[in-house]
């Protein structure tokens, strides 16, 4: 578990939903009950940082999630609109 208070927030991985998660397991896209998105980064490059969150918008959750492999939950339910074709 990794909580940080962010702009007076308060970010929890375990009271939040894993949405995705990178090929290597080292960043994660998390989204709390209010329907906000932060990035947990388990392993971050520098070996002299800890585990740390990152709040961020839901533009930059879209983009995070649509670099992200490993997709536990659907787009559309996270954020509500359905995927076009192309």
């Amino acid at each position: 578990m990794v909580e940080q208070v962010i702009n007076g927030l308060r970010y929890d991985t375990e009271k939040s939903t894993l949405i995705a998660s990178s090929k290597d397991g080292a960043k994660h896209l998390y989204q709390t009950k209010n329907k906000r998105f932060f990035l947990y980064f388990e392993r971050p490059a520098q070996s002299t940082i800890s585990p740390y969150l990152e709040a961020v918008s839901p533009s930059r959750a879209r983009k995070e999630y649509g670099s992200m492999p490993k997709q536990v939950v659907p787009w559309n339910k996270v954020f509500g609109s359905k995927v076009e074709d192309a």
